[in-house]
């Protein structure tokens, strides 16, 4: 019975086909870690075409040895060994996706971890974010939000109702104005409103109300005033030179950590994207909880 070729080698052939296929979706690095997820059933299967071609079985140093110099020498052979295999069994390609999956989710985590942790100082800066539920809470939820962002409107319920079912709960709302120069005047109202000492949850949750007419500076200024704000010193604080600081904190968050849309949220050491419901959030808080609580 032939042998099975070494794992790393075939690493390497795969890696070399990826490479001179032109196929670009596959970084490098991704080619390398994914190909040694294939390697295995590769080795298997060239084996079973071995064995039908009725080749004499060799070493495993021998196959190492011929089929490294054939990397080497010519590396489109290598390129139709594994051709010939993904051909006649195409289902390791299924395998390789899944693989690729799971190399870009542990990348992503890893790339998230860093990020977290290179930029929490400014993260949980309270004087750059409204804060919601209680302000020495032991757990602490970031939210990017948009005020004209429908997805937003819709957590903005279940951000509710985990302050009012966690009294260990702290919310920093991030304004992230990404849908247009509305969504940025009203990100600029907010922080001005929150600036003269304005009660922000009254605020967001006038302007986070879906039958609302779509934000901007008008409306966010409407709702200021009615909050009891004073016109004068709202004006004051709008042009201001400070003003654009928060927002610009949060740009340079939301990019560090590779946020592109709203609503997102960080939870401990986990980021969230999108209106993923009140239970997933829930879910998030109790697993921070458990972490700074260990039995």
């Amino acid at each position: 019975m032939p042998t099975s070729l070494s794992t790393g080698v075939f690493a390497v052939a795969i890696t070399a086909a990826i490479a001179l296929s032109g196929l670009s979706m596959w970084r490098a690095h991704e080619a390398t870690r994914v190909s040694e997820t294939m390697a295995e059933t590769i080795a298997e299967t060239i084996g079973s075409l071995t064995a039908e071609a009725e080749m004499p079985s060799v070493s495993s140093s021998e196959t190492l040895t011929n089929l490294t110099t054939l990397v080497e020498t010519d590396p489109e052979g290598a390129v139709a060994l594994v051709r010939q295999v993904l051909t006649t069994h195409p289902e390791i390609l299924e395998e390789a996706i899944a693989a690729l999956d799971v190399v870009r989710a542990e990348d992503e985590a890893q790339r998230v971890a860093s990020a977290l942790e290179e930029s929490a100082e400014a993260l949980y800066r309270a004087e750059t974010a409204s804060v919601l539920g209680n302000p020495d809470g032991a757990i602490t939820v970031v939210e990017f939000l948009d005020y004209n962002c429908s997805f937003c409107k819709r957590a903005h319920g279940d951000i509710s109702r985990l302050i009012a079912e966690n009294s260990d709960v702290r919310v920093l709302v991030r304004d992230f104005p990404v849908l247009g120069p509305g969504s940025l005047e009203a990100a600029q109202v907010a922080s001005a409103f929150r600036t003269i000492g304005g009660d922000m949850g009254l605020f967001l949750d006038r302007m986070m109300a879906e039958e609302l007419e779509p934000a901007g500076a008008a409306l966010a200024t409407s709702v200021a005033l009615q909050l009891g704000a004073d016109e004068e010193a709202l004006n004051n604080a709008m042009t201001a030179a400070s003003i654009m600081e928060p927002i610009g904190e949060t740009y340079a968050l939301a990019d560090a950590l590779g946020i592109r849309g709203t609503p997102a949220f960080v939870i401990g050491g986990e980021l969230i994207v999108g209106a993923v419901g009140f239970d997933r959030l829930s879910e998030a808080v109790q697993a921070e909880r458990d972490r700074l609580n260990p039995l």
